[in-house]
C-alpha cells in the first residue's frame, strides 16, 4: 500500500502527516504545466498494488480535479487494483441542487468524473451535505471533524454554540449535546443571483458568554462578520469561529479582524494562511482512524 502525495497545494502536507498516522510509505507525484496551460503529473514508483492518492481541491479548484483525475490513470498504468481518493477539501460541493433555472448539479458532475477516472472509494471532510455523495457511484465518506476539533481546542460546556443558520443547527445540535452546551441559530438569507448574504436581528442568550460559531466553509467571511458584530452588541464576551474549511477569500481575514472574532479554528483540509487569526488542527489522524477500518479489505 502506498500513499500517493498529490499536486494542489496543501496536498504534500496532508499525505505525509496521513502516512506517518498509517505507516507507510509516500511518493510525492510530479508535477508541471506546459507553456499553453496543460497539466502533466507522474508517479515514479516501480509497480502499485494499491494506492491511497491525496489530493485536496484547493485553488485552483480545477487545476486540482484534473490532475486528480490524470493520477487516478496513472496509478492503473502502474498496476494498482484498487484506488483510493482522500480529497479533505471537495470543490464545488456547494452547488449541490439547481438553485436557478438552468444551473447544473456542479458537485455531482465532479463525483461522477472522479469515479470514471478509476477511483473506488472516497474519502472527504464535511462535504456541506452528506446526501450530495450519492452521486458517487463507489464507496464515498464524509468525514465530521468538529469533536474531535472541540478535543484538540478545548471547547466545553461553558460555552454557546451556535449555527450560521438554521440548516447548519443540526451539526450544532448534535455537537451541544456531547458537551453540554447551549446552541442556537442566526437567521440568514441568501440573495440567488448577487450572493449577499442578509443576518436578520434575533435575540440570543449570549450575554457575559463565549460563542462559538460552528460551521462548514467560512470563504469571504461576510455571514460570521455580521454575526460576530450582532452576538458582541448582545453581549457575548468573546466570540470564535469553528470551520471544516477556511477557503478565506479575498480580504476575509481583515474583515473578520475588523468585526471583533478572537480566534478562527480550522482543520488543515486547506493550505493554511499565514495569520496570527487562524489556528490549525491537523485532521490526517481522524482520516487514518477512518480508513484503517477498511485496511484488512483486499489492501
Amino acid at each position: 500500500m502506498t500513499i500517493i502525495a498529490g499536486t494542489s497545494p496543501g496536498s504534500r502536507e496532508f499525505a505525509e502527516s496521513l502516512a506517518k498516522v498509517l505507516g507507510m510509505e509516500t511518493v510525492h507525484a510530479r508535477y508541471k504545466v506546459f507553456p499553453d496551460g496543460e497539466s502533466y503529473v507522474r508517479i515514479e514508483k516501480d509497480g502499485l498494488d494499491s494506492a491511497i492518492i491525496v489530493q485536496t481541491m484547493s485553488k485552483p479548484q480545477n487545476s486540482a480535479l484534473v490532475e486528480a483525475m490524470f493520477l487516478a490513470d496513472a496509478a492503473k498504468g502502474l498496476g494498482a487494483r484498487r484506488i483510493v481518493l482522500i480529497a479533505p477539501y471537495m470543490a464545488y460541493a456547494r452547488q449541490d441542487k439547481r438553485f436557478l433555472h438552468g444551473e447544473p448539479v456542479s458537485i455531482a458532475v465532479v463525483l461522477r468524473a472522479l469515479y470514471y477516472s478509476g477511483y473506488r472509494e472516497l474519502y472527504t471532510v464535511e462535504i456541506h451535505k452528506e446526501e450530495a455523495l450519492s452521486a458517487f457511484p463507489g464507496k464515498a465518506v464524509s468525514v465530521y471533524p468538529y469533536e474531535y476539533m472541540i478535543e484538540k481546542i478545548g471547547i466545553n460546556g461553558d460555552y454557546v454554540l451556535l449555527a450560521p443558520d438554521v440548516g447548519a443547527l443540526r451539526r450544532v445540535e448534535r455537537l451541544a449535546k456531547k458537551i453540554g452546551a447551549q446552541y442556537d441559530y442566526l437567521i440568514k438569507k441568501r440573495d440567488r443571483v448577487t450572493g449577499e448574504i442578509i443576518v436578520e436581528p434575533k435575540h440570543l442568550k449570549v450575554k457575559e458568554k463565549k460563542v462559538v460559531i460552528v460551521d462548514d466553509i467560512i470563504s469571504t467571511g461576510g455571514t460570521v462578520s455580521k454575526a460576530t458584530k450582532l452576538l458582541l452588541d448582545q453581549g457575548a464576551v468573546k466570540v470564535y469561529v469553528m470551520v471544516a474549511h477556511a477557503l478565506l477569500a479575498g480580504n476575509a481575514l481583515e474583515r473578520l479582524e475588523k468585526a471583533g472574532v478572537s480566534k478562527v479554528y480550522a482543520t488543515n483540509s486547506l493550505p493554511p494562511k499565514d495569520a496570527g487569526l487562524v489556528e490549525y488542527i491537523d485532521i490526517a489522524p481522524l482520516l487514518a482512524e477512518e480508513i484503517s477500518k477498511e485496511l484488512g479489505k483486499d489492501f
